[in-house]
């Protein structure tokens, strides 16, 4: 009799764990899947804060582009009209970014999951290198430039929750970006506004 007592309780327990599982995740860590694709991998950690609502914040770090040969010959002639350097030429963009956000949560299901919008704010700080060997068989650096991107924005995504702890969140959203590039050859700086365009497809665990 202690024995099915037991079993029962173990079996009522599972059923209401099972049930109640999704709405038990408070937290979540994913990575932007687009990494893989783009070499700039982007670490996010979510919490949820009440029924509707959840914080997230990011940091992110790659190498967006870095090559030689033929395919920085081409970045070459793209950027100055121009393969008269053509030796040794290399491109290198790198960087990396800090983000911030609130989710409301739309759908009738409790946050962390649904359809959600977020408006947030990010940082995005890059490097970028032209360097070709000179005349002199000597290492030379056309350009090194350093990007300062702040950027405003809203997004929208749907949150799935799979196997009641896989997160899978495609977003897509656009925002207003405040630029300065920092010319370091020729001491010179620049500033500017412009569009972006955001989105990614993370993918982690809650608990």
């Amino acid at each position: 009799m202690r024995n099915l007592t037991l079993l029962l309780i173990v079996i009522v327990t599972s059923i209401n764990l099972n049930a109640q599982s999704d709405s038990e995740i408070k937290n979540s860590i994913r990575i932007n899947a687009l990494g893989l694709f783009t070499g700039f991998y982007e670490f996010q950690y979510e919490r949820v804060i009440s029924e509707k609502g959840a914080i997230k914040i990011g940091f992110g770090t790659g190498t967006l582009r870095d090559v030689s040969g033929s395919d920085a010959d081409d970045d070459f002639m793209d950027a100055f009209g121009t393969n008269a350097f053509n030796n040794n030429n290399q491109r290198v963009v790198e960087g990396f970014t800090i983000n911030a956000g609130y989710r409301y949560f739309f759908s009738h299901l409790k946050a962390p999951k649904g359809l959600y919008v977020s408006p947030g704010i990010q940082y995005l700080n890059l490097n970028e290198k032209y360097t070709y060997t000179d005349s002199n068989n000597q290492p030379s650096t056309l350009v090194d430039n350093d990007y300062s991107i702040f950027n405003i924005r809203g997004l929208f995504g749907y949150q799935f929750i799979i196997a009641k702890r896989i997160i899978l969140n495609p977003y897509l959203g656009a925002g207003i970006a405040l630029g300065s590039v920092d010319e370091n050859n020729s001491r010179a700086d620049a500033f500017g506004t412009g569009f972006s365009i955001n989105g990614g497809i993370d993918i982690g665990i809650g608990f």
